[in-house]
């Protein structure tokens, strides 16, 4: 089945396994969620694999919920984040740089497209979609510099 992505890269100033801990911690995870995402809730779990989450968006006008379970492909590199139902799969990988002082975090979301017109529409708005994820990106890293890293 065709799929369409979004994708943004970004280096965070903060050490990997940080980064790592804090993105797949969901009541870290829902302090740097942008405003697009009125809430985040925690059905299941709240680190790591077997998470699931409520995420309700509000974008272009149209409110989303999604229900989205988290697997570790690789634990440490590599976060996913699928809702089946709503044909929606993002990966978060998590690269090492300067040594692991710092980490490039490539968020990535593949999303199965609407039948017909729905479809052109939300294939239209991919370029918005982006930017709420630079922003994610954005406020992670000034979350990221700010939370003590565990020991």
């Amino acid at each position: 089945m065709k799929t369409y992505s979004v994708v943004v890269t970004k280096v965070i100033n903060a050490p990997t396994a940080h980064v790592y801990r804090l993105v797949s911690d969901m009541n870290h995870h829902r302090n740097f969620l942008p405003k697009e995402f009125a809430k985040l809730e925690i059905v299941q779990g709240g680190i790591g694999a077997g998470t699931v989450t409520r995420a309700h968006m509000n974008a272009m006008g149209s409110k989303v919920v999604y229900t989205l379970t988290v697997t570790e492909p690789e634990p440490g590199r590599v976060m996913r984040e699928t809702d089946e139902a709503a044909g929606v799969d993002t990966f978060w990988t998590f690269t090492p740089v300067d040594g692991g002082a710092r980490c490039e975090l490539h968020l990535e979301t593949k999303f199965r497209p609407k039948p017909g017109l729905m479809g052109f529409l939300e294939r239209l708005l991919t370029p918005a979609i982006r930017g709420v994820y630079s922003r994610e990106l954005d406020l992670l890293d000034a979350y990221a510099r700010k939370t003590p890293i565990a020991s």
